[in-house]
């Protein structure tokens, strides 16, 4: 069918109806092709995943930026809080945007620097480096898991020629914690470190750490209770998990994996102590001894003479007491001026004497215990009962341990953890059954067709909304748009048939004429107007008249024909 018959059908259609049916029939195309076109439109829409979420306002500003740059959809959530892109774009714009420091809540680090700029004073140059250091400085707080972002303002210490009018270097930092979760205290003094360390001049005390509700977070210096707590709760923790994993390695190897259970409870000393010990010693030590011996010739010596010859030694005495000289005779030697009653005169006795002084011994011991050393330890092992191995392949048997077992796992735990009985440590060890629970079976391998399900679950969105636009294009198409295009050309058709003979006119409008109405009426024009000798050329006349001006109703007869031919 050529574009002018098509064009033609479509002019008689509409003259055929009436203006209330041209209406109708032309809200109700509109509003198939209103559905069709927002249902293709829905489901061409992508779906959308989070990127970035749980941002300030300085962050989506910056990622929305990156987006419209690369042209690339998005939808905003949160209040402007978070953002989302097409699932299929997800990994790589996190990808690309960490590459480029994004989110990274619009602070400018050390890249400030990268571009050189003509003509800075040093003013802006110092005010640019503080930008970078605190920029810096937010960046790598806001990587810890507990900070969802931070600003840090620093005051840069001011050096004076007087001293007293010196300005120290001062710090604030401001948290956003995740979900509003407190911070740890050994958290917040690791950042007041962190701040301190990276600027000079700038004291731990000197930096004030908030949060977004006000909240100071650092304490007084002097409070030290919270930190030395947390550290010792750490290590009290730590304790209690190596001696666990060590006493479970050591066991699981011989009572079976999973067969025994250790708990460990470490008592730590709260405080630290020093202590002074010093010990006397009863027994009487000799410290010095000095002795003094005066012989009988220092003693005579002094009865003698005054003058130069009366301190001389003695002629007499030095032979008689010469060893050399006992044998030989005596000699005596007189000095000139000396008396002879005085050279026999008797020598005095010598004289000694000694001075011993005695101490009494004493031992010292300076002994410091810090704080947080082990002060006692409990451990408790539980066992379950020792398997048998059976005969003959069978499944092994359990039975209770034996004292003797148990006595040698107790001194293998002892060894283990380093028990110490005048420590007051504790340590017990029993043999208690496990409760065992039965066994799942393997689930089985899924068939073709549970993977076929499990696949149409994962797909089922998208692949229901096509079969609902589908479904509603086709009731669309067949349900109304056909029923109405089927009504209008019977209309039409009604209108152009002559009305059949014997049949009255408000009959006719109701019921087409059959090939019988149309045969009779013909034969009844033909037996009126001509004889019997003419009625083919007048037949035929007519047939080809009528083929010309309704050639759809001369069709229609010649099907009607050839039907009652086949019946």
């Amino acid at each position: 069918m050529n574009p002018e018959q098509l064009f033609a059908q479509l002019r008689k259609l509409a003259a055929s109806l009436s203006a209330k049916q041209l209406v109708g029939l032309g809200v109700v195309f509109v509003a198939v092709i209103g559905v069709v076109v927002g249902s293709a439109y829905y489901i061409s829409q992508p779906t959308y995943s989070l990127l970035v979420g749980d941002m300030d306002a300085e962050t989506a500003n910056a990622v929305i930026g990156k987006l419209k740059t690369n042209k690339i959809a998005y939808q905003l959530s949160d209040g402007g809080r978070s953002v989302s892109v097409p699932v299929e774009k997800v990994d790589e714009l996190r990808l690309e945007m960490s590459s480029g420091g994004l989110p990274s809540a619009g602070r400018i680090g050390f890249e400030i620097f990268d571009k050189p700029a003509f003509g800075t004073t040093e003013f802006l140059e110092h005010v640019n480096y503080r930008r970078a250091i605190e920029g810096e400085l937010a960046r790598t707080i806001g990587t810890l898991s507990e900070v969802a972002s931070a600003r840090v303002h620093i005051a840069m210490a001011k050096e004076s020629l007087f001293v007293d009018e010196d300005q120290p270097a001062k710090a604030s930092v401001v948290l956003r914690l995740k979900a509003n979760r407190p911070l740890a205290q050994a958290t917040v003094h690791g950042i007041a470190n962190l701040v301190a360390g990276s600027v000079e001049s700038l004291r731990p005390e000197s930096v004030v750490i908030l949060d977004t509700y006000g909240r100071p977070l650092t304490k007084p210096a002097d409070d030290d209770t919270a930190l030395g707590s947390a550290a010792q709760a750490d290590r009290q923790q730590q304790i209690e998990r190596d001696l666990t994993q060590r006493v479970v390695a050591l066991l699981e190897p011989v009572v079976g994996e999973g067969r025994v259970r250790v708990n460990v409870a470490a008592h730590l000393n709260p405080e630290s102590v020093e202590e002074t010990e010093e010990r006397w010693d009863p027994a009487s030590v000799v410290r010095s001894r000095q002795t003094t011996t005066e012989t009988g010739a220092t003693a005579g010596s002094n009865g003698g003479v005054a003058g130069a010859r009366a301190n001389q030694p003695s002629a007499l005495s030095t032979a008689a007491t010469n060893p050399a000289n006992a044998a030989a005779p005596a000699v005596t030697s007189v000095a000139a001026g000396s008396s002879v009653a005085a050279l026999l005169a008797p020598t005095p006795p010598g004289k000694s004497s000694e001075i011993t002084n005695y101490e009494v011994g004493k031992t010292t011991r300076h002994t410091i215990s810090p704080q947080g050393s082990l002060a006692k330890l409990s451990v408790a092992v539980i066992l379950d009962d020792e398997r048998v191995a059976a005969k003959d392949g069978a499944a092994p048997t359990t039975k209770s341990w034996d004292p003797d077992g148990l006595k040698r796992v107790h001194g293998l735990v002892a060894a283990a953890v380093g028990f110490d009985e005048g420590r007051g440590d504790q340590l017990t060890v029993e043999n208690i059954a496990f409760d065992v629970a039965p066994a799942e079976p393997e689930p089985p391998k899924p068939t073709v067709m549970q993977q076929f399900t499990d696949a149409l679950k994962e797909q089922w969105p998208g692949a229901l909304r096509g079969i609902a636009i589908f479904g509603l294009a086709m009731l669309a198409l067949f349900g109304v748009l056909r029923p109405i295009a089927r009504a209008a050309t019977r209309t039409v058709t009604a209108a152009a048939l002559p009305a059949a003979a014997g049949v009255a006119p408000g009959a006719s409008a109701a019921r087409l004429p059959t090939v019988k109405d149309l045969e009779g009426q013909i034969e009844a024009e033909l037996d009126a107007a001509t004889p019997r000798d003419r009625r083919l050329p007048v037949l035929t006349k007519r047939v080809a008249k009528l083929a010309s001006d309704e050639p759809e109703q001369l069709a229609r007869i010649v099907r009607g024909w050839i039907a009652e031919g086949d019946r």
